[in-house]
């Protein structure tokens, strides 16, 4: 485990389990109390069931999808859900290592870098190099990723995070309300896809109540601001808000104890989906992604 930590604030990661987050404890601004606010990855628990995970080089579903070929299909990293479709990427379980770490009272930083798959070697995946930063204060995780296209040809792709929220271990999420910066709903046919964008009423624009609600829903931000999720609970005056994503994926497990709001750049079938908004890479270039979990007042 490697555990990154200010006075106030701790985050465990496991780097040579794909970088599964264990914990993230922030520091409350109303009462000084510490918050468990992510429902970290524990065996036996499945892989993709708790904690939280990159989708990269695409994010959720694609179909076709252009890696669905030697030295990545079939392999280890490889991921299909219940109808054969290819599911969040290939690197959610690549290892990573360090490449730098500052330890701070009031801030503190590591880098790693991803070991990439001797298999991979010669491919242009393999000439994207990808670098996880986390930033940790007393009440915030900032997540940057950054990306160095070494090729001669550009590369499109989607990115996204895929972390497991809950609001300390004794509340079920029936118990928690989503707020959000105002969203269009994108329709999801049969087979998990997206299959076009939804008009009308805002959506997530507002208070809205878990209580009973099962949720696998994709959003889209509509431009006006920064978009965020937010999430509270009515016995607490924090709030916690993820940003940095101008697509998010909500997604309530059916026991309740945790809900993956998961904020990305694209939609899934970022390739194929014509308001998938994919990003692009240039070649010998560099980009930075960045993602927010912060608590707040309410």
């Amino acid at each position: 485990m490697h555990l990154l930590k200010t006075k106030y604030s701790s985050f465990g990661t496991e780097p040579t389990g794909g970088g599964q987050w264990l914990h993230l404890n922030l520091h409350s601004p109303v009462d000084g109390s510490k918050v468990s606010v992510v429902a970290g990855h524990k065996a036996p628990d499945p892989f993709f069931a708790s904690g939280s995970f990159l989708m990269f080089p695409w994010v959720n579903r694609l179909e076709p999808n252009p890696w669905a070929r030697e030295p990545f299909y079939p392999s280890i990293h490889w991921l299909t859900d219940g109808n054969g479709i290819p599911l969040h990427g290939l690197f959610h379980n690549l290892p990573r290592t360090i490449l730098s770490e500052t330890q701070g009272d009031m801030e503190s930083t590591v880098k790693f870098s991803m070991v990439i798959p001797e298999t991979w070697e010669g491919t242009l995946l393999s000439k994207i190099q990808v670098t996880e930063v986390y930033q940790l204060t007393s009440s915030e995780l900032k997540i940057i990723y950054e990306l160095k296209n070494q090729s001669e040809e550009e590369f499109p792709f989607a990115l996204g995070i895929h972390p497991y929220f809950r609001w300390n271990e004794e509340e079920s999420i029936d118990d928690l309300f989503l707020i959000g910066s105002g969203f269009h709903q994108i329709k999801l046919g049969d087979y998990l896809l997206p299959e076009r964008v939804l008009g009308g009423e805002l959506l997530l624009n507002g208070e809205l109540s878990l209580m009973g609600k099962n949720l696998d829903d994709l959003y889209g931000a509509t431009g006006n601001e920064i978009p965020y999720i937010g999430l509270f609970s009515m016995n607490k005056k924090e709030k916690l808000l993820i940003s940095g994503g101008n697509f998010y994926q909500v997604y309530t497990p059916q026991d309740r104890r945790s809900i993956a709001i998961e904020p990305m750049t694209s939609t899934g079938n970022f390739l194929h989906f014509p308001g998938a908004n994919p990003s692009l890479i240039k070649a010998h270039s560099e980009k930075k992604i960045e993602f927010s979990i912060r608590l707040d007042q309410f």
